[in-house]
């Protein structure tokens, strides 16, 4: 009888393993196919995002309209700049603007002033930001209107934009800057532009 019971014991044991492992491989089987169908979602945003990732190399930003920080309307042409200029495009609520600050510093360095242009995507830049982030009060800010994000393909932050002689994109570095990429931002910089 003991040899009984420990068989049927068994064979219930046995029935509850295959059953848990039944339930388990349902499970995995479930969350394998909603992670699948995120995945696809996923690559889906990503090839719609990868038409945002800033204007193309040889196309042209002429003239950005928005306004200053204080609020007054304002249009830069830079259809008739000669030297080119460096776009830093930012948001004050971006942290990877925050953690791009010193790669563009060091750029910085290289670029007379007049020729760099802070774009404010959210409109948020206030005196207080630009103290921070150690903008200088002379410099060009423009809280830049929504019709010229979209007209321009500008709009991720941070995103660095250098524009050759009368406003002609020469390279674009959406995201996060890194070290390679600020060498050759550097790289670009030492040589004139052509144009």
């Amino acid at each position: 009888m003991d040899a009984a019971r420990i068989s049927a014991t068994k064979s219930r044991y046995a029935d509850v393993v295959v059953l848990v492992l039944a339930v388990v491989c349902g499970i995995l089987l479930f969350v394998n196919h909603k992670l699948q169908k995120q995945n696809r979602l996923l690559v889906e945003q990503f090839r719609s995002l990868s038409t945002a990732q800033g204007p193309p190399v040889g196309s042209k930003i002429s003239l950005l309209r928005g306004h200053t920080i204080s609020g007054q309307n304002i249009a830069l042409d830079l259809s008739h700049r000669e030297n080119g200029t460096l776009l830093l495009v930012l948001s004050p609520l971006c942290q990877y603007t925050k953690l791009n600050f010193p790669r563009w510093r060091e750029i910085l360095s290289l670029v007379p002033p007049d020729q760099v242009v802070y774009v404010d995507l959210t409109g948020t830049a206030d005196s207080g930001y630009l103290a921070s982030a150690a903008i200088p009060v002379s410099a060009e800010v423009i809280r830049l209107d929504p019709e010229e994000r979209t007209l321009y393909s500008l709009t991720i932050t941070p995103t660095t934009v250098l524009l050759g002689p009368r406003g002609v994109v020469r390279a674009v570095w959406p995201g996060l800057m890194s070290e390679e990429q600020a060498q050759e931002v550097r790289r670009l910089l030492s040589k004139p532009p052509m144009g």
